[in-house]
């Protein structure tokens, strides 16, 4: 539960995959609508591929999943058939359960989690009997879906079953198989007219996409549906409603899969018993395709009107989109490109990128792997206005979420990556009204080529700007060397004495870096001390030159604008190294800072040579004193 200053506010996660498919976005609204009756707020964690081909690609699609947080998140929803990969759904669900987020998996049972079904069985097998007992047909062919797929078995085992309490005989020729899509289905049909058995008078498919595809290829043969021959689906998709005679099917109670998906969420969450496995029914739809209702041709002149007008929508952001790709070519700066690009986003959506993106240099921890500890929140598109964000800690997930969660109820989060690379994520704010799942997907599929290439040529112009400079940069951490820090302290020090300030200098050095070599080896050390830079850099916001003098010794001099300035600078030192402890909790050791500053007037570099002489004295003063204290 997400506990804010004003209020709580219980929260719904849901994994899932390609949620642009019908029966995903189905399901997916089913269940987000009746959330937000009872209460919730609805995240999606959702990939606009499925995980089936594990190649680079999937590895970044997958990353999405990472964002998971259980201290924010109430249940999680997970949903196996749509992400189309064992070992990706078996880690949401490890990680999830190890730390005591509840989970319900939607038609797939997993140890440990509640789940719930359509009952597919029960309806389809209505639907044979309709055939062979309504309309006494004994010649029935079948089409099934994939080879050994469970879905596709159970649905011949109850044909076969049909077929023999009625005492016909089962003829493993008239069972073929189409895969659940179109071409296969074609070849199956083929087959069946090839093979010089009695033509059927029925037959029954696994899914509605193989029976349009049944009827298009009877069609073409010459027989008439289902004057000649009776054809039945199964799903009731949308597509189904622009077929002429429409299909006869059995469509599943979305409406019933949300309220019973809440109803389990709720009894876990209120620690009320709840069955391990919940089943919702399909509804059988006796249509024209067997002739119980009559084909009315009138009606099909507007449904290929309703058709026309979604396909010319569909090219229309399809233009829009080549549009954003060509005024985004003419971007030279990250903020010129997420202007750009919130005009021509998703109404209400964010775009968050790891704050390391547009660099070379990769910081060395990352949330969950994948993710830096911070964001930055470079874009936010809101009823047309665009503005930049700020930067805020990962695992909020959402920039300013409390106020968001008091105008938005769901949101959709999806990764921005080029193949394994990733670079941050896309939140989009959806009802069931308000968005065009299709279309966010292009939005994101050319956002990520544009933050690739952006960030290839950003790269490109830093390394040709780094070999310029590389003499005066520590190699392994980017920050200034010592030859670097004298360069560029004497401008500092004239500004100060411009402004009348004094300036300051810090003197920070590692605790116990010999003992992490010598224990954990030297690789580790090195991104002890990269952890360290990057900490020094984060925090320097305010024109302070840090630079590593050698090993893990850290010099760095800043204006002291107001007296508090050193402290303030020691203590937000000391938060980002708690964010690197804390971004690995698997890392063997902590990283511990010993700090010592002096505050003076400088002239000149001379100055500085015998202030950082005073800063290293103080240091070690601190570093002796939490060795005491270790011990």
């Amino acid at each position: 539960m997400f506990k804010g200053e004003k209020k709580n506010y219980k929260i719904l996660g849901i994994c899932t995959a390609e949620v642009q498919n019908e029966i995903e976005r189905k399901v997916v609204f089913s269940i987000s609508k009746e959330a937000v009756k009872r209460g919730y707020k609805v995240f999606m964690f959702n990939a606009f591929t499925n995980m089936y081909v594990e190649n680079a690609y999937q590895k970044g699609e997958s990353s999405v999943y990472k964002l998971v947080n259980a201290e924010l998140l109430d249940i999680l929803v997970v949903m196996p058939e749509a992400i189309k990969n064992e070992s990706v759904v078996e880690e949401i669900i490890s990680d999830a359960l190890s730390v005591n987020l509840p989970v319900v998996v939607f038609d797939k049972d997993y140890d440990g989690c509640k789940s719930v079904h359509f009952n597919y069985a029960d309806n389809f097998e209505k639907l044979v009997r309709h055939v062979v007992e309504d309309h006494k047909c004994r010649v029935v062919n079948m089409i099934g879906g994939m080879r050994n797929n469970p879905f596709s078995d159970s649905r011949i085992d109850t044909y076969k079953k049909v077929l023999s309490e009625n005492g016909i005989e089962i003829d493993e020729r008239r069972i073929g198989y189409g895969d659940f899509w179109d071409r296969p289905t074609r070849e199956a049909i083929k087959i069946f007219f090839e093979s010089g058995l009695e033509v059927p008078e029925a037959i029954v498919c696994a899914n509605d996409s193989m029976a349009i595809a049944t009827q298009q290829e009877l069609k073409k043969r010459g027989y008439r549906v289902p004057e000649d021959i009776i054809v039945t689906g199964f799903d009731g998709v949308e597509l189904e409603q622009y077929v002429t005679p429409r299909l006869t099917t059995a469509a599943p109670d979305y409406e019933g899969m949300g309220k019973a998906i809440l109803d389990v969420a709720d009894g876990i969450i209120n620690n009320v018993p709840v069955a391990d496995r919940t089943e919702v029914m399909y509804n059988m739809r006796v249509s024209q395709s067997c002739g119980c209702v009559p084909t009315n041709y009138e009606d099909v002149c507007d449904r290929i009107i309703d058709m026309y007008n979604l396909m010319d929508e569909s090219d229309g952001h399809e233009v829009h989109m080549f549009s954003y790709v060509s005024k985004v070519i003419d971007c030279n700066t990250p903020e010129e490109i997420a202007e750009t690009m919130s005009r021509y986003a998703d109404t209400y959506s964010w775009c968050c990128l790891n704050t390391d993106c547009f660099t070379d240099i990769r910081e060395p921890y990352r949330y969950k792997k994948c993710f830096t500890a911070k964001m930055n929140n470079i874009m936010k598109c809101e009823n047309g206005d665009f503005s930049v964000g700020k930067t805020f800690n990962t695992k909020e997930l959402v920039p300013d979420i409390e106020s968001e969660f008091e105008k938005y109820n769901c949101f959709m989060f999806s990764p921005v990556h080029y193949q394994s690379d990733v670079f941050g994520y896309i939140i989009v704010t959806f009802d069931t009204e308000n968005i065009i799942f299709n279309n966010t997907r292009r939005f994101l599929n050319n956002t990520n080529q544009i933050i690739e290439n952006f960030r290839n040529k950003f790269i490109l112009e830093q390394a040709k700007s780094l070999l310029e400079s590389m003499y005066i940069r520590d190699y392994m951490t980017g920050i200034y060397n010592r030859r670097g820090f004298y360069e560029n302290a004497q401008e500092l020090i004239d500004i100060c004495n411009e402004n009348g300030h004094n300036i300051v200098i810090f003197s920070v050095d590692m605790d116990g870096m010999k003992l992490i070599n010598d224990t954990y080896g030297h690789n580790e050390g090195d991104k002890a001390i990269i952890g360290v830079a990057h900490a020094l850099r984060a925090i320097s916001e305010n024109g302070e030159i840090c630079a590593r003098f050698g090993g893990d010794e850290f010099i760095i001099i800043g204006e002291e604008t107001d007296k508090d300035y050193a402290q303030r600078f020691v203590n937000a030192l000391n938060e980002e190294i708690e964010y690197f402890n804390d971004s690995d909790l698997d890392r063997p050791y902590k990283v511990v800072v010993s700090c010592g500053y002096v505050s003076a007037k400088c002239s000149d570099n001379d100055d500085v040579y015998e202030k950082i002489r005073i800063a290293d004295e103080r240091m070690y003063i601190q570093k002796r004193e939490h060795k005491a204290e270790a011990k």
